[in-house]
């Protein structure tokens, strides 16, 4: 089954070879290969135009074709390019997969690599990655999933070298990651390795079963590292500081965890990049008053399906015309006398008086919020939506 990673992390690579056409289907084993062909509009241009592509691996549309290309005339242009995806599926074993691996695309530029049910050396042991066994491969994007990985799959056996100048997405997902995420810590799962990736853009963690993320664990981040995401986890701890060197982050993505505090100093200061957070289905109650601070290019924020109770002036005042999209459904915030710096931004004209004229949404802003209004307790209660909220719609 395909995961989509998250809809507003995007990541804009700009490509500037083709991948490779896909082998011959006799060396691919258990492996199977897909091409898919952008047609360019010029030969002139990079072979592969600019991909707004979501960290997912659902493809953008274009067509599907089959494993082979046909041989070209002499002197004829090819104005199509390819994106191929090799995707490799319960190999008999490790040294198997391997050997497919190293032989089958031996000097080739592969555009997404996808392995999964990978299975250990010996029965109940933990994956390693073989050893350089994409050396004489590249690859721009990898993903494994479905597989129990060891703590040090990222680094023991330099599994990805060669990497440096291409790989730019990597996914483990469902992948049983147990506990902390740190650099090399013993007994956590590390981060080490990441950094000789230089061109990693994106890291997804989702989907296993993370507790801590330490303040080493991005201490020495890829340079071109912009989208982190780690949803679907169990984290209830993220030590101050665990994503302070990551300077050009974009996108960070921390919904369906267990966390219930969260502090500014996660972040640098200023973060001049991040524009997306995602804390959704989480079960933080109230965000610090400097939260939002030095977030200049912040835009879209999800804290849905949380437990806030409150919209203070801080942190929520220097936010509210700043973002483009802002989602808090599923919270229990009451329409009560916090709420009264929010009336002078939707209405600025008044003066907080009863009949106060319908506010007016901002151009090109979403919000999806509510307060609830209680009458008498035990009896029943209103709901608010935020973006149309009066000075009567106020228990105070």
């Amino acid at each position: 089954m395909f995961l989509v990673w998250v809809v507003v992390c995007t990541c804009a690579i700009s490509i500037g070879q083709a991948g490779d056409p896909c082998p011959p289907k006799a060396e691919l084993d258990t492996c199977t290969c897909t091409e898919t062909r952008f047609q360019s509009n010029s030969v002139l241009e990079n072979p592969i135009p600019t991909i707004i592509r979501s960290l997912t691996t659902v493809h953008p549309d274009a067509v599907r074709e089959t494993a082979f290309v046909q041989t070209q005339e002499s002197g004829e242009v090819n104005n199509s390019d390819l994106y191929t995806e090799i995707t490799c599926k319960g190999s008999r074993t490790v040294t198997t997969l391997q050997g497919t691996i190293m032989f089958a695309l031996h000097r080739k530029l592969v555009d997404k690599l996808v392995v999964s049910h990978v299975p250990g050396l010996r029965e109940h042991t933990l994956v390693r990655l073989p050893a350089q066994w994409l050396k004489n491969t590249r690859i721009r994007q990898f993903e494994i999933w479905d597989t129990v990985l060891s703590g040090d799959f990222l680094w023991h056996g330099s599994p990805f070298d060669g990497q440096g100048d291409t790989l730019m997405l990597l996914s483990a997902e469902r992948c049983s990651l147990y506990g902390a995420l740190s650099y090399d810590d013993i007994g956590t799962v590390h981060t080490k390795g990441l950094n000789l990736l230089p061109h990693l853009q994106g890291v997804n963690l989702s989907f296993n079963h993370l507790t801590i993320v330490k303040a080493t664990a991005f201490r020495t981040p890829p340079a071109n590292l912009t989208t982190i995401i780690m949803s679907h986890n169990s984290l209830q701890i993220l030590e101050p500081g665990s994503f302070q060197y990551v300077t050009l982050l974009k996108c960070i993505d921390l919904s369906h965890n267990l966390l219930e505090n969260i502090v500014r100093s996660l972040f640098a200061s200023p973060a001049k990049h991040l524009e997306s957070i995602d804390l959704s289905w989480n079960f933080l109650r109230i965000l610090p008053i400097d939260f939002f601070v030095n977030m200049p290019a912040l835009r879209r924020v999800n804290l849905s399906k949380n437990f806030l109770h409150s919209l203070p002036e801080k942190p929520w005042g220097i936010m509210w015309k700043q973002l483009t999209f802002l989602d808090l459904s599923g919270n229990f915030i009451d329409c009560d006398c916090s709420l009264l710096w929010l009336l002078s931004v939707l209405s600025p004209t008044t003066k907080n008086v009863t009949t106060t004229p319908a506010p007016k949404i901002l151009q090109g802003q979403r919000i999806l919020a509510e307060c609830t209004q209680n009458s008498m307790p035990g009896y029943y209660s209103m709901r608010h939506d935020l973006t149309t909220l009066r000075r009567k719609n106020l228990m105070c």
